[in-house]
């Protein structure tokens, strides 16, 4: 059932908060991204202290607030993602796309005022949980920095151009944001153990994330030609056949980046077969999909995400396992 924003206006806290939590549930469900993003936290913190012979490796408060923080950082990009195109996903859901025809804000579930008082809770809890590093300089000037660049990126940059015509390519290149949540994790570690200088592994440490949240945000964005509605595709920017190399060309990519990392941290065979395999399992549903194209094979975005998590998981595993862990 429908509720009118005046109606709204007028629930009480609870059921204002089962409103949220119901939005959640659906477009940030925390089983899958709390772990998500404390696990991309803390890829980038742990190999940083591998990198510095630093064994065992060490969590404290700070870890657990820069674990927090990127997890409500991905939550204020979704929030801002949906007020921002609120009345592009309501006219696309009532034309009846599968995409987005459930959302909350489309079955009229929640409001873009409720979604914005979220966000500002969000911010709050953020900024709440900075504020007990006390002077974590280059932790709070990473955050500030990447929060503006965030800022600018749903302004489109100011580039009239972008913001006229905001085609899927301008939204991959403001995916490339994710970067900025590691250089946050940098700016942790540099204020609990030493300054970082910026090498090769480094750089491949902070891109790998980047082109895995690339493959996965193209891997969600193909269909094929008869599914095609006004929602913005890479297949129907691209088409199908070239966007459906994309997906393969990040995950390679990915790879590209780890695979060299493993070796440096000599995390062992397991961690290059877990990775390498999840990989190749991904980059075979995307060829897959490209010779012989169905609606049930241009489904790819489980198999990047199954990618990602393997990624992650791996990675910390390997690490932990390598090199012990201590609360300090």
């Amino acid at each position: 059932m429908t509720i009118s924003t005046r109606s709204v206006a007028t629930l009480p806290a609870t059921a204002r908060a089962l409103r949220w939590a119901h939005y959640l549930r659906v477009m940030f469900p925390p089983v899958a991204l709390v772990p998500m993003g404390a696990a991309q936290f803390f890829s980038v913190y742990l190999a940083l202290q591998a990198l510095a012979g630093l064994a065992p490796l060490r969590f404290g408060w700070a870890a657990l607030v820069g674990a927090a923080t990127t997890v409500l950082w991905m939550l204020l990009v979704r929030l801002q993602d949906d007020i921002a195109d609120a009345d592009l996903d309501i006219r696309l859901g009532n034309a009846g796309d599968p995409r987005y025809r459930d959302r909350p804000i489309v079955r009229g579930e929640i409001t873009v005022a409720e979604l914005r008082s979220l966000r500002g809770g969000a911010l709050v809890l953020l900024g709440g949980l900075n504020a007990t590093l006390g002077a974590a300089w280059a932790a709070q000037a990473a955050l500030l920095v990447g929060f503006a660049v965030t800022w600018l990126g749903f302004h489109w940059f100011f580039i009239p151009a972008l913001r006229a015509n905001p085609t899927p390519l301008a939204y991959l290149a403001r995916k490339a944001l994710t970067v900025l949540s590691g250089i946050y994790a940098v700016g942790v570690f540099e204020d609990q153990f030493q300054p970082v200088t910026l090498s090769l592994w480094i750089a491949a440490l902070l891109i790998a994330p980047c082109m895995e949240v690339a493959a996965w945000e193209v891997g969600r964005k193909i269909r094929t030609p008869e599914d095609e509605t006004e929602y913005g595709t890479y297949s129907k920017v691209l088409g199908w056949r070239a966007a459906a190399l994309l997906p393969p060309a990040f995950v390679l990519a990915a790879l590209a980046c780890l695979l060299p990392i493993g070796v440096v941290l000599h995390l062992g065979w397991g961690f290059v077969a877990a990775v390498g395999t999840a990989g190749l399992v991904a980059v075979a549903a995307c060829l897959r999909f490209r010779l012989a194209p169905t609606r049930a094979r241009a489904k790819l975005q489980p198999f990047m995400e199954f990618f990602g998590a393997m990624v992650h998981g791996a990675l910390l595993a390997a690490l932990l396992i390598r090199n012990g862990a201590a609360w300090s």
